[in-house]
């Protein structure tokens, strides 16, 4: 991210995005957005949720895998509440597509709305593992932000992905 977009303070509808550089667990807001793939491997760390005792109950495990839509957008209750955005897809060339954030970006949107959601913190999605331009996405939020003027959505806060 260039160093003049963090200085950057856009107004889209009634909503203010502001850069920071501030990691997204220090902000004080309502939610956050993590970027994922369809396979749910792309992350911070590997985390091991639950051990498979055998090999034929591992090959069962990924057999009922299912893959999570792009454009989709995963709720996690925590404290701040947690949007998982379906970003990517590590089968496709390339990994992302603009739609695929546009989609993501409106279903982030109804969720803020759904749960009344004031303050978010999220990263310029598709510009960490997928290489879109910046100031596309910046586009994207803008004009969908503008287009949603009713939220109660009041300031998004786009943090530098740390992965």
């Amino acid at each position: 991210m260039g160093s003049t977009l963090t200085q950057l303070v856009h107004i889209a509808g009634n909503t203010i995005i502001q850069f920071t550089e501030t990691d997204p667990a220090l902000l004080n807001v309502d939610a956050v957005v993590e970027e994922q793939d369809t396979n749910l491997i792309l992350g911070k760390s590997p985390v091991i949720l639950d051990t498979i005792e055998s090999f034929p109950a591992m090959v069962k495990k990924i057999e009922q895998q299912t893959c999570e839509k792009v454009g989709n957008v995963l709720v996690k209750q925590s404290v701040p509440i947690r949007f998982i955005a379906i970003v990517y897809d590590v089968e496709h060339t390339p990994i992302g597509e603009k739609t695929w954030i546009e989609e993501a970006i409106l279903n982030i949107l109804a969720h803020c709305d759904k749960y009344r959601i004031k303050t978010l913190a999220m990263p310029l999605l598709g510009t960490s593992y997928g290489k879109l331009e910046e100031e596309s996405i910046i586009q994207l939020l803008q004009n969908s932000l503008i287009q949603n003027r009713r939220q109660t959505l009041k300031k998004i806060f786009i943090y530098r992905n740390l992965n």
